[in-house]
């Protein structure tokens, strides 16, 4: 500590230099501090996902309807604890609104006994039986729309047309339950009633879009899977079914390998920093090639000047991480609700700050290295 003084002005030596410097490590943390949390945030996402509970859609697509007579034949597929059907109702509220709304129609008591989450309260569930235009509003939602119990709300749907010719569907507000951004699936998603909307829809009436099947034993998943998909197999509603923890990571998939094109972008970012840091540092070593040599003269060994040189760029590039990877943090949920994910952040600080370790080791390095070689006869002759 009582050279701290020394690696504080070696830093400083040229502000503006340094200020520059300091911007160009502070943005890098800062994208790198957004985007591997994007993708920490949809592993942690998907790996919270249940392994007890399969989700069994069309081979053809999701959205291609399934015959609800499916519903009573899965149940009896050995391993299969509960299956409710499960119709896709997204859509939107209010004209000006300009964010779609991810919901589901569900029917209570299957969905209840099938769904493992506990996210929404039962007694919200038996609201919803009880009222048959209801629906279950995520807090998030009812914050945006200033929604509360009692309130009607007009529902502009994507997929179904009601039976009066339109796509507006009116639901009562029956309970609020807190979102849960680790629940893909339905942690932020509005929950009506499955016979309301298949009653009410003039296409596809008796169908599903998917089923949720709940497991007697989660190990035996890929098991289950085939024996229900063998039951449809050459029929003309053919079933893909797959754990929730798999369709999360096809969905991910589907949009492309996210992961790949991250570590490409920061490697990037990361490539230059490199040589942007690198070559700071080299210029700084050699403006004080006298200092180091007076340093040398009053005592400092080799190792010692070494040290202090790599002293200096670890603290400059942690501190500049740091302040990246805060700001970043801060603006992770903004950006989040800016795209229309749900997801929470991972951890990406510690990660951060042993890069930038690595970071100012490596631009570091060739400067620490010459001045530790540096002759005291030679640097002071000003050769």
């Amino acid at each position: 500590m009582k050279y701290l003084h020394l690696v504080w002005a070696g830093v400083w030596r040229r502000p503006g230099r340094a200020t520059l410097t300091l911007l160009s490590i502070v943005n890098a943390f800062l994208l790198f501090g957004l985007l591997q949390g994007f993708v920490s945030g949809i592993g942690s996402t998907v790996a919270d996902t249940h392994a007890d509970v399969l989700v069994s859609a069309s081979r053809i697509s999701q959205l291609e309807p399934l015959p609800i007579a499916q519903l009573a034949q899965i149940r009896t597929v050995p391993g299969v604890r509960s299956a409710a059907p499960i119709v896709i109702f997204h859509g939107s509220f209010r004209s000006s609104a300009a964010v779609n709304m991810r919901g589901f129609a569900v029917d209570p008591d299957s969905f209840a006994a099938t769904n493992t989450d506990e996210a929404i309260p039962k007694a919200d569930i038996e609201a919803l039986k009880r009222t048959k235009s209801g629906v279950i509003v995520p807090a998030s939602l009812a914050a945006l729309y200033a929604l509360k119990v009692g309130d009607r709300m007009p529902l502009k749907s994507l997929l179904w047309t009601n039976h009066d010719g339109t796509n507006v569907w009116p639901l009562d507000v029956v309970a609020i339950y807190k979102s849960n951004p680790r629940d893909l699936f339905f942690g932020a998603a509005i929950l009506t009633n499955f016979d309301y909307v298949d009653q009410g829809r003039t296409q596809s009436k008796g169908t599903s879009s998917v089923y949720l099947i709940r497991l007697t034993d989660p190990s035996q998943a890929s098991a289950v899977a085939n024996r229900i998909d063998a039951l449809f197999a050459n029929s003309p509603d053919e079933t893909k079914t797959e754990s929730e923890r798999q369709l999360a990571a096809d969905s991910v998939k589907q949009i492309g390998d996210i992961g790949f094109v991250v570590r490409a972008i920061v490697g990037a970012v990361f490539f230059a920093l490199l040589f942007s840091v690198g070559a700071v540092m080299i210029q700084s070593g050699r403006e004080r090639t006298g200092e180091f040599a007076v340093l040398k003269t009053l005592g400092f060994s080799d190792r010692a000047v070494l040290t202090l040189i790599l002293a200096e760029t670890l603290a400059f590039c942690l501190a500049a991480a740091a302040l990246g990877l805060a700001i970043s943090t801060l603006l992770y949920p903004v950006v989040i609700k800016a795209v229309q994910f749900n997801l929470t952040a991972g951890p990406i600080m510690g990660l951060g700050l042993v890069v930038a370790a690595l970071l100012a080791l490596a631009a570091g390095a060739i400067p620490a290295w010459r001045a530790s070689r540096l002759s005291i006869v030679d640097a002071l002759a000003g050769r």
